[in-house]
């Protein structure tokens, strides 16, 4: 596993979606717990995994980068690790048989499951005289001869006078 690759915890049975930040230089029995109070490693909270295994450092994206780190998706895949140190995202650090590896794809399946209430969403915009036009993971509103695809992940597409109210908009809307 490579740092900027998303994964979720394959024993979770709700998992978040998380981020590679380092792969690590050792195995799992010679990589404490992020608990700087503890010298347990990540072995001993781990017992079915092989005490050889790969340990892969991760930071969950939605409770750790979004909230701590916006910019963290403007960082190349090898400055995760340092920048999500030093903007203090908590790390969680696995056994790398534990993790299961996303495309991007399906990480962003996972994101737009988290975010926007789009129904919501479009009932304000319908209420507020926009034309709305729903669609999977978005909407496609339009007013005043301007259009926009507003995405499940909160994005916003398009360009004119009311993107940026449109943009409060959603962000009122995030969950």
């Amino acid at each position: 596993m490579e740092p900027g690759e998303y994964v979720v915890d394959t024993e979770d049975d709700e998992p978040d979606l998380a981020v590679v930040v380092l792969q690590r230089d050792a195995p799992i029995s010679e990589v404490t717990v992020s608990d700087p109070d503890s010298d347990r490693t990540v072995a001993a909270d781990n017992p079915d995994y092989e005490a050889s295994e790969p340990a892969v450092s991760v930071a969950f994206v939605e409770s750790g980068l979004n909230r701590r780190w916006p910019d963290w998706t403007d960082a190349p895949p090898s400055e995760l690790y340092g920048g999500a140190t030093e903007h203090n995202v908590k790390l969680y650090t696995f056994p790398e048989g534990r993790l299961r590896t996303l495309t991007g794809q399906q990480a962003a399946i996972m994101l737009a499951e988290e975010t926007v209430d789009l129904t919501a969403l479009q009932a304000r915009l319908e209420d507020a005289g926009w034309t709305v036009d729903p669609a999977d993971h978005l909407i496609t509103v339009e007013k005043r001869d301007e259009q926009y695809r507003i995405y499940k992940t909160g994005d916003v597409d398009g360009t004119g006078k009311l993107r940026t109210p449109l943009t409060n908009l959603v962000e009122e809307y995030s969950e």
